[in-house]
């Protein structure tokens, strides 16, 4: 996908890399299947209870029981290619890369205030509305995608998930719903996949610059994207020009807000959702520290 603002037809890699059990749904969309393991707890599905499977079963040849790990599966409707405008309409590999992080870190999330920023078909929230006590999905209402999201919700959660319009580009635009949450205190904001256009990115720090300066209750920051490399003849190499720009205009205001940025190593997040995880992909954390 380019980060440059044309109007041509993008489409997510990972339909071609990964069997979705995708199917023709209404008004041109598709209904695909995103299947995940479900890890220890008592969210997953014939969970043990109360630690009765503490011990390790055997049978009565003396061998290890083998238990398997429980799969579930997300049902969600998405375009199969927009124009750039709206590949919010499309799963990326950072919005699954997230959900995996959310469920490794699940016992961060339990009972807190979620805000996802572009959340483009919802994935994302509705992972995180399994453990946190409310979720505020939102992203531009062009396209239709918030009727697409609020369906989706519908579909496999139906619980603890609001959507809402937020718009990077439209600073006015901030429901008072939304300014409550704020004001109540948003423990983390996530987002994925916004990192591709630099007029957007530009827009999506200031936002997060108002999240994290009008609030003194502590929040995390978390970004998940996918590195796109091209090659310039100004560097005869090859460089990851949006995600270079991101930095940017990141360092010139951290210092001065006080944020911290940290990556989060891959390796320390397992997968649960089935995609191919590229050595591209990447998860940032941003704080605000006291200055």
């Amino acid at each position: 996908m380019s980060c440059q603002n044309e109007e041509f037809s993008v489409s997510s890699e990972i339909y071609s890399e990964t069997d979705f059990k995708s199917q023709a749904g209404r008004n041109g969309y598709s209904i695909s299947k995103f299947f995940f393991i479900w890890p220890e707890g008592p969210e997953r599905p014939e969970a043990s209870k109360a630690g009765k499977e503490a011990h390790p079963k055997v049978d009565k040849d003396g061998d290890l029981v083998v238990v398997r790990r429980t799969k579930s599966v997300l049902e969600l409707e998405h375009s199969q290619a927009t124009n750039l405008k709206l590949v919010g309409l499309q799963v990326w590999r950072g919005a699954l890369l997230l959900a995996d992080y959310i469920l490794h870190r699940r016992d961060s999330f339990r009972k807190k205030l979620v805000l996802e920023v572009g959340s483009g078909c919802g994935l994302t929230s509705i992972v995180a509305g399994i453990y946190a006590k409310q979720v505020i999905c939102t992203d531009i209402s062009d396209g239709g995608i918030l009727n697409v999201i609020r369906r989706n919700v519908q579909r496999n959660l139906r619980r603890n998930v609001t959507v809402q319009e937020l718009n990077f580009l439209r600073p006015d635009v901030w429901t008072k719903t939304l300014k409550s949450h704020q004001d109540a205190g948003i423990d983390f904001v996530l987002a994925a996949d916004v990192i591709y256009d630099d007029d957007i990115t530009d827009a999506f720090i200031s936002t997060l610059d108002r999240l994290l300066s009008h609030s003194n209750h502590p929040m995390c920051v978390l970004i998940a994207l996918e590195k796109r490399f091209v090659f310039t003849l100004a560097d005869l190499d090859t460089s990851a020009p949006c995600f270079e720009y991101f930095l940017r205009k990141f360092e010139k205001l951290r210092y001065s807000r006080g944020w911290r940025l940290e990556y989060i190593p891959m390796t320390n997040i397992p997968q649960y959702f089935t995609y191919e995880r590229v050595p591209q992909l990447t998860l940032i954390q941003i704080t605000k520290v006291p200055i």
